[in-house]
């Protein structure tokens, strides 16, 4: 058992997801070869490679969670605003009359939740993103370890 800290763990744990998901495209382009051409990898030894980097996340993500449960609830929320920023930025709100199709006939659009809506709406979610990102970094100020199993680390190498 080796003792990371906690942005150590984490660039850890995106190196291991960066390996699965190499092996996952590998075995997906490799699967399924003509019979009797030999096949420029040993698919069945990665997909136990794969299964051991996944069993390793499991097991590093869960350990992750458990150094930031005291603040995990504000990691969830500010992901779930960004969510809403991204959603209302990407809405249409075309309201009032404008000129359609070649012959330019006025179409009159009509929006529920209107331009100056979706600013105000996203200039809060920012404030409240940003606090939320404050509290976090603070909590994150405070050093904290993680246990990894040495095996985990190996999968690295």
């Amino acid at each position: 058992m080796k003792m990371l800290s906690l942005s150590k763990a984490l660039k850890v744990k995106n190196r291991l997801a960066g390996r699965l998901a190499k092996l996952n495209a590998t075995v997906t382009v490799y699967n399924c070869t003509v019979e009797g051409r030999k096949n420029e990898v040993d698919v069945a030894e990665l997909d136990k490679q794969r299964s051991a980097l996944s069993n390793a996340l499991v097991d590093l993500k869960t350990a992750i969670f458990e150094a930031n449960k005291g603040i995990y609830r504000n990691i969830v929320l500010i992901g779930e605003k960004k969510s809403e920023v991204d959603f209302l930025s990407g809405l249409n709100t075309k309201h009032g009359e404008e000129p359609h199709g070649y012959q330019g006939t006025n179409v009159k659009y009509v929006s529920v939740i209107q331009k100056h809506d979706v600013d105000k709406r996203v200039k809060q979610l920012e404030k409240e993103i940003d606090d939320l990102q404050d509290q976090i970094d603070e909590y994150n100020a405070e050093p904290k370890r993680v246990k990894v199993e040495a095996s985990v680390l190996d999968l690295l190498s």
